[in-house]
Order: structure tokens, then C-alpha cells, then sequence
């Protein structure tokens, strides 16, 4: 008969991993929700959904493989979530993108109408439409077709599928197929962990720790531990280094994340704004503007 110990590490432990991995996946969701009623990112850091949904792809691979339905449930509802996250936040940045790119073309309209209201001979008429077809050239950037998050989600997906078409169309044996999966999944994991210290040096730089998401920080370090647990008890090293190295980066955003203030609004010496205070008037009314006629 098993002992205790060994039901709570093989048992037990990847149970609740299974459940706080769905929640921590979950985590980010009223965030976007308050992003999507808002219309802007604002601070919100979307990366780490980008590695979300590699991590799930790859470790459903890995679950595949080695046939662990703790690491599957712990992954498939996590995949559903993270692609309606990533595809909230390309919606956000192109809706960005366009109010930019419309403010910036009503700018260019409002400064020829001004011009050619000033100017009332025909010499001065003619220079004047010269400056003004100038400044509609300088106004003809094309909106994007693609946003800088959609870019991150593509490359993640294409090396995923590269990955999994060559363990799959190559004969290699199981081993050989868990190791190349299990190591790749460990590096996008690493990825997914250590994303939020991607904007480490904007904490530094506003003295602000608002773009570091805390409930995904809490779930991802207490999750990390259970899994950890787990790895030891059925000796398998691709779940213990990327779960030993995620709590290590948990441990380290919750120390940044208590040592400076969650503030969305820094006050500087008057030489930096924060937000919309380096908006100026003319730019907030455009996009007011805008915004109403979207909507």
C-alpha cells in the first residue's frame, strides 16, 4: 500500500497544480475585461499570453507522450483561455493603431483648412496648397496590417509547428520524442515565467510595479511549487527545472512588486508625464472625437 507522502506528491499535489494552472490562466481575464470596456491596453502586459499559448501547446504535446492526464488537464483549459486573451489584445492594439492613425489624418485635415482660411491672395493661395498637400503626403501612413502582438503569437505557433511536424513525421523513438518536447517546452516555459520581467526596467525607470499582473504572479509561484513537488515524486526533471525556475521568478516579481508601489501615475519634477499626462490638449480632443464616431 502506497504510503501518504507518496499519495499527496503523485496524487494530491499535481491535482491542485491542475486547478491553480487553470486559475492562474484564468487570472488575466477581468483585466482584459476592463481593458475591452476601456478600449486601450493601458499598463496591462500582453506578452506573457503570447508564451501562454506555446507553453499549453507543448505541454499537451508532452502529455501525449507520456500519456499524463495531470499535465493535460493542468494545459487544455489554459490553451482555450490564452487564445481568447491573445486575440483580445491584437483587437486592443489595432483599435490603438487606427485611433493614431485617424487622429493623425484629422490633424493633417484641420492644419490645411487653417491655411487656407489664412491665406487670401492667389500667390499665397498657392503656396499654401503646396504646405498643405505636403502635410497630407506626411499623413498617408497606412494603418497596420498586422499588430506587434499578433507578430509574437504567429512566431510562437510557426517554431510549435515545426516542432511537433518533426517528432511527429520523423521516426524517433518515444524517448527521443519526449526529450525534444520536453526541452522545448521547458524553454518557452522559462519564456512565459520570465516575461513579466520583461518591463523590469519600467518598474525601475517609474518607480511603479503596475505592469506586473498580481494574481498571475501569485498563482504562477504557488503553482509552480506543487508542480515541483510533483516532479520530484515521479523523478521527471523537464517538469522540475522549468517549475524550480518559474518559482524563482515568482519569488523575485513579488518582491518588486512589494517593494515599489502599484501606481499608474508617477509624479516626477515636471519633466516627465505619465500616461495621459503627456497627452496634450489637442491630441486628447482629437481622439475624443474619434472614439465617438467609432463607437
Amino acid at each position: 500500500m502506497p504510503s501518504a507522502g507518496l499519495i499527496i506528491a503523485e496524487y494530491v499535489c499535481p491535482t491542485i497544480g491542475a486547478i491553480l494552472s487553470t486559475l492562474a490562466f484564468a487570472a488575466p481575464i477581468k483585466s482584459l475585461e476592463a481593458c475591452i470596456t476601456s478600449g486601450s491596453l493601458g499598463s496591462l502586459n500582453p506578452t506573457p499570453w503570447a508564451f501562454m499559448t506555446g507553453n499549453t501547446i507543448g505541454w499537451l504535446a508532452y502529455s501525449y507522450i507520456t500519456m499524463d492526464l495531470f499535465v493535460f488537464f493542468a494545459n487544455a483549459p489554459g490553451f482555450i483561455i490564452s487564445i481568447w486573451l491573445n486575440v483580445g489584445a491584437m483587437k486592443l492594439q489595432y483599435y490603438g493603431e487606427i485611433i493614431k492613425y485617424a487622429s493623425v489624418q484629422s490633424t493633417g485635415v484641420e492644419a490645411g483648412e487653417s491655411t487656407e482660411e489664412e491665406n487670401e491672395n492667389e500667390a499665397q493661395t498657392s503656396h499654401a496648397d503646396e504646405n498643405s498637400n505636403d502635410g497630407h503626403t506626411s499623413c498617408h501612413a497606412t494603418s497596420p496590417s498586422l499588430t506587434s502582438h499578433e507578430l509574437k503569437v504567429l512566431q510562437i505557433v510557426i517554431i510549435w509547428m515545426v516542432i511537433l511536424s518533426v517528432t511527429s513525421l520523423i521516426p524517433i523513438s518515444n524517448d527521443d520524442m519526449k526529450f525534444v518536447v520536453g526541452v522545448a517546452v521547458n524553454l518557452n516555459l522559462i519564456f512565459f515565467y520570465a516575461a513579466p520581467l520583461s518591463t523590469i526596467m519600467a518598474v525601475f525607470r517609474t518607480k511603479s510595479s503596475s505592469t506586473i499582473h498580481k494574481w498571475t504572479m501569485v498563482m504562477n509561484t504557488t503553482n509552480s511549487f506543487f508542480w515541483c513537488i510533483y516532479s520530484l515524486a515521479i523523478h521527471d526533471h523537464y517538469i522540475l527545472i522549468p517549475n524550480g525556475l518559474g518559482f524563482s521568478f515568482g519569488i523575485m516579481q513579488i518582491i518588486l512588486y512589494l517593494f515599489y508601489p502599484h501606481v499608474d501615475v508617477i509624479e516626477g519634477e515636471g519633466t516627465e508625464q505619465f500616461l495621459d499626462d503627456d497627452r496634450n490638449l489637442q491630441e486628447e480632443r482629437n481622439e475624443t472625437e474619434i472614439r465617438s464616431e467609432l463607437i
